[in-house]
Protein backbone atom coordinates (compact mmCIF):
# COMPACT_ATOMS: atom_id res chain seq x y z
CA UNK A 1 0.00 0.00 0.00
CA UNK A 2 1.38 3.38 -1.03
CA UNK A 3 1.26 6.06 1.67
CA UNK A 4 -0.14 9.42 0.53
CA UNK A 5 2.44 12.07 1.36
CA UNK A 6 0.99 15.41 2.48
CA UNK A 7 1.37 17.93 5.31
CA UNK A 8 -0.30 15.67 7.89
CA UNK A 9 1.86 12.68 6.93
CA UNK A 10 4.92 14.89 7.05
CA UNK A 11 4.05 16.03 10.57
CA UNK A 12 3.58 12.42 11.70
CA UNK A 13 6.97 11.43 10.27
CA UNK A 14 8.80 14.39 11.82
CA UNK A 15 7.03 13.97 15.16
CA UNK A 16 7.93 10.27 15.24
CA UNK A 17 11.55 11.05 14.35
CA UNK A 18 11.83 13.61 17.14
CA UNK A 19 10.19 11.29 19.67
CA UNK A 20 12.87 8.73 18.83
CA UNK A 21 15.47 11.47 19.35
CA UNK A 22 14.06 11.89 22.87
CA UNK A 23 14.64 8.19 23.56
CA UNK A 24 18.30 8.61 22.57
CA UNK A 25 19.00 10.40 25.88
CA UNK A 26 18.31 7.19 27.81
CA UNK A 27 20.41 4.99 25.52
CA UNK A 28 23.26 7.50 25.33
CA UNK A 29 23.55 7.68 29.11
CA UNK A 30 24.00 3.89 29.20
CA UNK A 31 26.46 3.71 26.29
CA UNK A 32 28.69 6.49 27.64
CA UNK A 33 29.53 4.46 30.72
CA UNK A 34 32.44 3.22 28.61
CA UNK A 35 32.54 5.07 25.29
CA UNK A 36 33.42 8.71 24.74
CA UNK A 37 30.85 10.94 22.99
CA UNK A 38 32.79 11.13 19.70
CA UNK A 39 33.28 7.36 19.45
CA UNK A 40 29.66 6.68 20.41
CA UNK A 41 28.41 9.07 17.76
CA UNK A 42 30.70 7.69 15.06
CA UNK A 43 29.80 4.05 15.80
CA UNK A 44 26.10 4.78 16.05
CA UNK A 45 25.82 6.61 12.73
CA UNK A 46 28.19 4.31 10.83
CA UNK A 47 26.01 1.31 11.70
CA UNK A 48 22.90 3.27 10.74
CA UNK A 49 24.45 4.37 7.42
CA UNK A 50 25.42 0.78 6.52
CA UNK A 51 22.00 -0.66 7.36
CA UNK A 52 19.91 2.06 5.65
CA UNK A 53 22.37 2.24 2.76
CA UNK A 54 21.98 -1.49 2.09
CA UNK A 55 18.19 -1.15 2.14
CA UNK A 56 18.27 1.75 -0.35
CA UNK A 57 21.33 0.91 -2.44
CA UNK A 58 20.05 2.82 -5.48
CA UNK A 59 20.27 6.08 -3.51
CA UNK A 60 23.95 5.49 -2.77
CA UNK A 61 24.96 5.50 -6.42
CA UNK A 62 22.54 8.15 -7.71
CA UNK A 63 23.76 10.93 -5.39
CA UNK A 64 25.00 14.15 -7.00
CA UNK A 65 27.89 16.41 -5.92
CA UNK A 66 25.38 19.10 -4.94
CA UNK A 67 23.47 16.67 -2.72
CA UNK A 68 26.71 15.52 -1.08
CA UNK A 69 27.56 19.13 -0.25
CA UNK A 70 24.12 19.68 1.28
CA UNK A 71 24.42 16.44 3.26
CA UNK A 72 27.82 17.50 4.56
CA UNK A 73 26.36 20.80 5.80
CA UNK A 74 23.46 19.03 7.51
CA UNK A 75 25.84 16.42 8.91
CA UNK A 76 28.09 19.11 10.38
CA UNK A 77 25.14 20.85 12.05
CA UNK A 78 23.80 17.60 13.50
CA UNK A 79 27.29 16.46 14.51
CA UNK A 80 27.84 19.65 16.54
CA UNK A 81 24.33 19.41 18.01
CA UNK A 82 24.73 15.79 19.14
CA UNK A 83 28.27 16.38 20.41
CA UNK A 84 27.18 19.24 22.68
CA UNK A 85 24.17 17.15 23.75
CA UNK A 86 26.37 14.21 24.77
CA UNK A 87 28.91 16.44 26.55
CA UNK A 88 26.12 18.19 28.41
CA UNK A 89 24.43 14.89 29.22
CA UNK A 90 27.56 13.75 31.09
CA UNK A 91 26.80 16.27 33.85
CA UNK A 92 23.14 17.16 33.28
CA UNK A 93 20.10 14.92 34.03
CA UNK A 94 18.22 13.74 30.95
CA UNK A 95 15.01 15.50 32.07
CA UNK A 96 16.77 18.87 32.31
CA UNK A 97 18.50 18.15 29.00
CA UNK A 98 15.18 17.48 27.27
CA UNK A 99 13.72 20.70 28.69
CA UNK A 100 16.59 22.83 27.44
CA UNK A 101 16.49 21.13 24.02
CA UNK A 102 12.85 22.17 23.89
CA UNK A 103 14.13 25.70 23.30
CA UNK A 104 14.25 24.65 19.63
CA UNK A 105 10.51 25.45 19.43
CA UNK A 106 11.40 29.10 19.96
CA UNK A 107 14.79 29.22 18.21
CA UNK A 108 13.61 27.88 14.83
CA UNK A 109 10.87 30.52 14.33
CA UNK A 110 13.33 33.25 15.36
CA UNK A 111 15.96 32.02 12.88
CA UNK A 112 13.31 31.64 10.18
CA UNK A 113 12.18 35.23 10.75
CA UNK A 114 15.78 36.44 10.50
CA UNK A 115 16.41 34.53 7.27
CA UNK A 116 13.05 35.45 5.68
CA UNK A 117 13.00 38.96 7.21
CA UNK A 118 9.42 38.63 8.41
CA UNK A 119 7.57 38.32 11.73
CA UNK A 120 5.97 35.01 12.79
CA UNK A 121 2.21 34.67 12.48
CA UNK A 122 -0.08 34.71 15.52
CA UNK A 123 -0.72 30.95 15.48
CA UNK A 124 3.03 30.21 15.60
CA UNK A 125 3.54 32.59 18.54
CA UNK A 126 0.64 31.08 20.52
CA UNK A 127 1.83 27.55 19.77
CA UNK A 128 5.38 28.33 20.91
CA UNK A 129 4.09 29.76 24.20
CA UNK A 130 1.87 26.73 24.85
CA UNK A 131 4.69 24.30 23.97
CA UNK A 132 7.25 26.04 26.19
CA UNK A 133 4.78 26.05 29.09
CA UNK A 134 4.17 22.33 28.57
CA UNK A 135 7.88 21.54 28.45
CA UNK A 136 8.41 23.51 31.64
CA UNK A 137 5.68 21.60 33.49
CA UNK A 138 6.90 18.31 32.06
CA UNK A 139 10.55 18.51 33.06
CA UNK A 140 11.36 21.50 35.25
CA UNK A 141 11.85 20.25 38.81
CA UNK A 142 11.98 23.58 40.61
CA UNK A 143 15.02 22.69 42.75
CA UNK A 144 17.56 24.20 40.42
CA UNK A 145 18.51 27.83 39.67
CA UNK A 146 21.06 29.23 37.23
CA UNK A 147 22.93 27.53 34.41
CA UNK A 148 25.70 24.98 34.84
CA UNK A 149 28.38 24.35 32.21
CA UNK A 150 26.48 21.24 31.14
CA UNK A 151 23.26 23.20 30.64
CA UNK A 152 25.05 25.85 28.58
CA UNK A 153 26.33 23.05 26.34
CA UNK A 154 22.75 21.79 25.89
CA UNK A 155 21.61 25.29 24.87
CA UNK A 156 24.40 25.37 22.26
CA UNK A 157 23.18 21.93 21.14
CA UNK A 158 19.66 23.37 20.64
CA UNK A 159 21.05 26.23 18.57
CA UNK A 160 22.98 23.94 16.21
CA UNK A 161 19.99 21.59 15.93
CA UNK A 162 17.77 24.54 14.99
CA UNK A 163 20.25 25.52 12.27
CA UNK A 164 20.24 21.92 10.96
CA UNK A 165 16.41 22.00 10.82
CA UNK A 166 16.55 25.00 8.49
CA UNK A 167 19.23 23.43 6.28
CA UNK A 168 17.30 20.13 6.19
CA UNK A 169 14.14 21.98 5.20
CA UNK A 170 15.92 23.60 2.26
CA UNK A 171 17.67 20.39 1.18
CA UNK A 172 14.60 18.16 1.55
CA UNK A 173 12.63 20.41 -0.80
CA UNK A 174 15.41 20.61 -3.42
CA UNK A 175 17.12 17.20 -3.20
CA UNK A 176 15.99 13.60 -2.89
CA UNK A 177 15.02 13.32 0.82
CA UNK A 178 16.10 9.68 1.15
CA UNK A 179 19.52 10.50 -0.28
CA UNK A 180 19.80 13.32 2.26
CA UNK A 181 18.73 10.97 5.05
CA UNK A 182 21.37 8.37 4.18
CA UNK A 183 24.38 10.54 3.48
CA UNK A 184 23.86 12.92 6.41
CA UNK A 185 24.50 9.91 8.67
CA UNK A 186 27.73 9.11 6.84
CA UNK A 187 29.04 12.65 7.32
CA UNK A 188 28.06 12.71 11.01
CA UNK A 189 30.02 9.47 11.42
CA UNK A 190 33.09 10.81 9.58
CA UNK A 191 33.21 14.00 11.67
CA UNK A 192 32.73 12.01 14.88
CA UNK A 193 35.47 9.45 14.15
CA UNK A 194 37.91 12.26 13.39
CA UNK A 195 37.12 13.73 16.80
CA UNK A 196 37.42 10.32 18.49
CA UNK A 197 40.88 9.57 17.07
CA UNK A 198 42.14 13.04 18.06
CA UNK A 199 40.58 13.56 21.49
CA UNK A 200 39.53 10.19 22.95
CA UNK A 201 40.83 6.81 24.01
CA UNK A 202 39.20 4.18 21.81
CA UNK A 203 37.17 2.02 24.19
CA UNK A 204 34.36 -0.24 23.00
CA UNK A 205 31.33 -1.15 25.17
CA UNK A 206 32.16 -3.60 27.95
CA UNK A 207 28.74 -5.17 28.57
CA UNK A 208 25.76 -6.51 26.69
CA UNK A 209 23.64 -3.68 28.08
CA UNK A 210 25.99 -1.06 26.63
CA UNK A 211 26.12 -2.80 23.25
CA UNK A 212 22.31 -2.99 23.30
CA UNK A 213 22.17 0.77 23.91
CA UNK A 214 24.55 1.41 20.99
CA UNK A 215 22.49 -0.78 18.65
CA UNK A 216 19.26 0.91 19.81
CA UNK A 217 20.82 4.30 19.06
CA UNK A 218 22.03 3.11 15.66
CA UNK A 219 18.96 1.26 14.42
CA UNK A 220 16.06 3.04 16.14
CA UNK A 221 17.17 6.58 16.92
CA UNK A 222 19.50 7.09 13.94
CA UNK A 223 18.44 4.54 11.33
CA UNK A 224 14.72 5.22 11.68
CA UNK A 225 14.63 8.67 13.30
CA UNK A 226 17.15 10.42 11.07
CA UNK A 227 15.60 8.83 7.97
CA UNK A 228 12.06 9.92 8.76
CA UNK A 229 12.86 13.58 9.42
CA UNK A 230 14.06 14.62 5.91
CA UNK A 231 11.19 12.63 4.38
CA UNK A 232 8.66 14.48 6.54
CA UNK A 233 10.23 17.93 6.30
CA UNK A 234 9.68 17.93 2.54
CA UNK A 235 5.98 18.57 3.24
CA UNK A 236 5.99 20.96 6.22
CA UNK A 237 7.46 24.34 7.13
CA UNK A 238 10.63 24.68 9.22
CA UNK A 239 8.59 26.48 11.92
CA UNK A 240 6.29 23.46 12.19
CA UNK A 241 9.26 21.10 12.29
CA UNK A 242 10.73 23.16 15.11
CA UNK A 243 7.47 23.10 17.06
CA UNK A 244 7.24 19.32 16.70
CA UNK A 245 10.45 19.02 18.76
CA UNK A 246 8.13 19.05 21.78
CA UNK A 247 7.85 15.30 21.08
CA UNK A 248 11.43 15.05 22.37
CA UNK A 249 10.84 15.97 26.05
CA UNK A 250 7.49 14.20 26.01
CA UNK A 251 9.21 10.94 25.00
CA UNK A 252 12.04 11.54 27.51
CA UNK A 253 9.55 12.04 30.35
CA UNK A 254 7.55 8.91 29.44
CA UNK A 255 10.72 6.81 29.23
CA UNK A 256 11.77 8.18 32.62
CA UNK A 257 8.46 6.98 34.09
CA UNK A 258 8.74 3.55 32.45
CA UNK A 259 12.45 2.72 32.82
CA UNK A 260 13.82 5.03 35.52
CA UNK A 261 10.90 4.66 37.94
CA UNK A 262 10.12 8.37 37.87
CA UNK A 263 6.65 9.25 39.19
CA UNK A 264 3.82 10.31 36.90
CA UNK A 265 3.14 13.59 38.70
CA UNK A 266 0.29 16.06 38.03
CA UNK A 267 2.81 18.47 36.48
CA UNK A 268 3.97 15.79 34.02
CA UNK A 269 0.35 15.04 33.07
CA UNK A 270 -0.43 18.76 32.66
CA UNK A 271 2.73 19.29 30.64
CA UNK A 272 1.92 16.38 28.34
CA UNK A 273 -1.58 17.78 27.76
CA UNK A 274 -0.19 21.22 26.85
CA UNK A 275 2.32 19.64 24.47
CA UNK A 276 -0.44 17.68 22.73
CA UNK A 277 -2.46 20.91 22.46
CA UNK A 278 0.52 22.70 20.91
CA UNK A 279 0.85 19.91 18.33
CA UNK A 280 -2.83 19.85 17.30
CA UNK A 281 -3.73 23.54 17.77
CA UNK A 282 -2.44 24.71 14.33
CA UNK A 283 -4.33 21.90 12.58
CA UNK A 284 -7.51 22.85 14.48
CA UNK A 285 -7.15 26.51 13.49
CA UNK A 286 -6.54 25.51 9.86
CA UNK A 287 -9.65 23.27 9.87
CA UNK A 288 -11.79 26.13 11.22
CA UNK A 289 -10.59 28.47 8.49
CA UNK A 290 -11.47 26.06 5.68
Amino acid sequence: MKIKMNETTGEILVGTALALRGSSLLFSSIAMRTMGPFLLMGTRFLIAFIVIGLLFRDKLVSVTKKELLHCALIGMGLFLSIFFELKGLQTTPSTVTSFLEGAVVAIVPVLTCIVARKLPDKVTVITVVIAMAGIGLLTLKGDHLGFTIGEILIIIDALFYSISVLITDWAAKNDDPMTVAIYQMLFISIFAFIGAFIFEDIRLPESGTEWGAVLALALICSGVGFTLQPLGQKYITPERAGLLTVANPLAAALLGVIFLNEKLTPSIIAGAVLILISIFYPAWIKARQE
